[in-house]
């Protein structure tokens, strides 16, 4: 059957999913359980890094691509690959682009920071080959834009010493194919923000400092994203990069903001920063997770995800004693506060200056546990 397009008079707009948001398990924990993935999530055990080396790390090594890529992702300035994930706890993972920086190959020995992108529902795919819908907005936007800017830079459209100041004319938009498909299609609404520039200061603070890696949820396998599933996927990515473990960063927008606390307090001594935006979160639990230094973002006029599922989370942090919990409200914004909050630059110096205080073995799946799926 013909899926409805988005915006018909039997579809729904992907961006206005059809959920309670004023209760954490309806917008979060899967209004349509995952096929064939039990009630309760299969136990991990606590195991460090060192120990998922030799018999794993081969494995995932001989499982990557020698050609990976992506036709909506084609870069010339910066390394953008396309992978399935490979090993995971149940019968699915998932598709996820990662970028590297471009002088990654210089030193072998230098470990990265990494941010780990969780996007919204409306960015996730409903079937097969649609996991470009991830790039359109948040740090893929962002990557893409990096790309576009040094190209037009290679070719004099624009100067490496280009001013960012309030005083200087604002940067070009960027048309980025995915956006240019979605133009096309007429698959946007009425303010989107794809095509809204994003500052140069933002495009090399992230694609030169960091390790980015997008997942791309499929609402095929239900809605809302999997802890354990994500978990297991960093495991791989840090046997497959050079990642430096006191560094990874989480942050996500919408439902992708709701997975970024989930997974935080699935894995509380994994990250360094916890970065959610219109989202929310379990605020019962928020003990295990306040030691994290937290910027949470929302637009005061959300109507999708209200203004207080953020403050529950903040009153509750602060409750709980967290000693960094910032609160950047947008008194202008609806839904989309996360265009506001991507193209800050503070927000990556602010990731770039924070390590991770509390170390623990990181919660992963052991590897007699996970099943190839790629």
């Amino acid at each position: 059957m013909t899926r409805p397009s988005p915006g018909s008079a039997t579809g729904k707009a992907r961006d206005d999913p059809e959920i309670n948001p004023n209760s954490f398990h309806d917008f979060h924990m899967a209004r349509r359980r995952p096929k064939n993935v039990p009630d309760k999530v299969i136990p991990v055990m606590a195991t460090s890094n060192e120990q998922l080396e030799g018999q794993q790390a081969a494995a995932v090594a001989a499982s990557v691509p020698k050609h990976p890529g992506h036709p909506y992702a084609e870069t010339k300035h910066i390394k953008y690959d396309f992978f399935n994930q490979r090993t995971s706890n149940a019968p699915f993972g998932y598709e996820h682009f990662v970028s590297v920086p471009p002088n990654y190959d210089e030193d072998v020995n230098k470990k990265w920071p990494l941010i780990l992108f969780l996007h919204g529902a409306g960015q996730s795919q409903r079937g097969r080959n649609e996991s470009y819908f991830s790039l359109r907005h948040g740090i893929p936007k962002v990557i893409l834009c990096y790309d576009q800017y040094k190209a037009r830079t290679d070719s004099g459209g624009l100067t490496e010493n280009v001013s960012t100041t309030s005083s200087s004319p604002p940067p070009p938009s960027i048309n980025i194919p995915v956006a240019e498909r979605f133009k096309r299609s007429k698959q946007t609404k009425q303010g989107d923000k794809s095509y809204d520039p994003v500052p140069i200061e933002v495009c090399e603070l992230v694609a030169e400092n960091f390790i980015t890696v997008t997942p791309s949820l499929n609402m095929d396998w239900g809605y809302g994203w999997n802890a354990s599933i994500l978990s297991a996927l960093l495991d791989e990515i840090v046997q497959r990069y050079n990642v430096d473990l006191d560094r990874i960063h989480v942050t996500g927008f919408s439902m992708g903001g709701y997975g970024t606390w989930e997974l935080a307090l699935h894995t509380p001594h994994r990250f360094a920063t916890v970065m959610p935006i219109c989202g929310g979160g379990d605020d019962l639990r928020v003990s295990h997770i306040k030691h994290l230094p937290h910027w949470i973002h929302h637009g005061d006029l959300d109507d999708i995800i209200p203004l207080r599922a953020s403050q529950k989370m903040v009153t509750a942090l602060q409750k709980a004693g967290a000693p960094d919990v910032n609160f950047t409200r947008y008194p202008d914004l609806k839904h989309d506060s996360w265009t506001a909050a991507y193209n800050n630059p503070e927000v990556y110096r602010w990731m770039l200056g924070h390590r991770r205080q509390v170390k623990g073995d990181e919660e992963v799946v052991p590897v007699e546990n996970k099943v190839v799926v790629g």
